[in-house]
């Protein structure tokens, strides 16, 4: 309880280590501190084709397009024991430039390292695997609805060739932020553990498992999820109620073997109304297939995907097949989402990917309306150096 206090101090002062960061970053690159500066940064560009429930008040099919991710990151070696990283991301709709990633990293103790900061929360393969390494272009529909995203705290973590295990202290914000995306409380305890019995090239077994506690002291709750197509409207908006806790879980498991891959995560989530009768629980679970019509195979690095690195100059194709479900239906509130997504994707070199997804959405429960199912093309053009 005693770090829990102290954790609105370390926001305010992260603030102010945010800049200091920066200007280190740069001052590190200008006096050619060159073995210990990295930076890099990813651009996506997509296109939507959508009808049905992804778009319901158009008479047909609409397109649209957007810059969904502008990201700029720096990484500074500042000793032996000590590194640090900042994460910037710029935002299309409101023009704004925001904090990702923001944090110190302790690395000088043999067991674990520490990390203080702004970092993703460790939950779930399909989580803490980026948006850049997935096979698909947006996240599944369980997952979508089950994301803890980024938040201040202390983390402490192992990851070796055979096992990882991570564990976290978190700052949720001020009362009343979006709840949804990891905000809305006081604190939240979050920690994931996976073992590869199996970890050799192009042959892997994974096995993890993910769990998270939050405070959320009354804040107003709710479930949104654009169904997988980033350019639809929500999907599901489950109604708002103020809840006192959240409590979370999933099991995950992974195999590769040389072209094709096979992985699949089951959720659970618990939500404590402030109000009994508002109390709610939620599961959904998603299963994913891929295959490599070229000589290439899906890479793995301590728990989580990495990039595909083609192996010949003329690039990687690759196949994938998802089906997802999330069961949001409680109190005479929500609905069932269906999905079952095809994709086809081409890897030039490690810098330009390209991506087709084809989706549909099936949805049936409470809140479901006239239409009960739409259909989407996605397209996504992305670059990173």
């Amino acid at each position: 309880m005693h770090m829990m206090k102290h954790l609105s101090s370390l926001r305010n002062f992260l603030v102010v280590s945010n800049l200091l960061v920066f200007s280190l970053f740069m001052a590190s690159h200008a006096v050619a501190f060159a073995d210990d500066f990295e930076y890099g940064g990813t651009l996506f560009f997509d296109a939507d084709s959508l009808e049905g429930v992804y778009n319901p008040d158009a008479d047909g099919s609409d397109l649209v397009t957007e810059v969904r991710r502008s990201q700029l990151y720096f990484k500074l070696g500042l000793s032996k024991a000590w590194s640090s990283k900042l994460q910037l991301a710029y935002d299309e709709d409101s023009g704004e430039t925001e904090v990702k990633d923001a944090y110190f990293r302790y690395k000088g103790w043999n067991f674990a390292d520490i990390t203080i900061g702004q970092d993703k929360e460790p939950f779930s393969l399909g989580l803490i695997t980026g948006l850049k390494n997935s096979n698909s272009i947006e996240r599944n529909v369980a997952a979508q609805a089950f994301r803890l995203g980024r938040n201040l705290g202390v983390n402490v973590a192992a990851a070796n060739k055979d096992y990882t295990w991570s564990i976290g202290l978190y700052d949720l914000g001020e009362y009343g932020s979006d709840s949804a995306r990891g905000g809305g409380g006081k604190h939240a305890v979050t920690g994931r553990f996976t073992l590869s019995p199996v970890n050799r090239e192009s042959h892997l077994l994974h096995v993890g498992a993910s769990f998270s506690r939050r405070d959320l002291d009354g804040a107003e709750f709710e479930i949104e999820s654009n169904a997988e197509v980033q350019g639809a409207v929500d999907v599901l908006d489950t109604r708002n109620f103020p809840a006192d806790s959240l409590s979370q879980y999933s099991l995950e498991s992974a195999w590769v073997k040389n072209r094709l891959a096979i992985a699949g995560e089951v959720y659970y989530q618990d939500v404590q109304g402030s109000v009994d009768s508002n109390s709610a629980s939620y599961t959904g679970y998603y299963v994913e297939g891929s295959y490599f019509l070229t000589g290439d195979s899906l890479r793995y690095k301590k728990g989580r995907f990495t990039s595909v690195k083609p192996n010949a100059d003329s690039g990687a194709w690759q196949l994938v097949l998802r089906r997802s479900y999330l069961d949001a239906e409680d109190n005479q509130d929500g609905m069932e989402i269906s999905n079952h997504m095809l994709g086809v994707n081409y890897y030039c070199g490690k810098a330009f990917k390209f991506m087709v997804n084809l989706t549909r959405t099936e949805l049936s429960g409470h809140d479901v309306g006239e239409q009960d199912r739409g259909d989407a093309i996605s397209f996504r053009a992305q670059y990173r150096f």
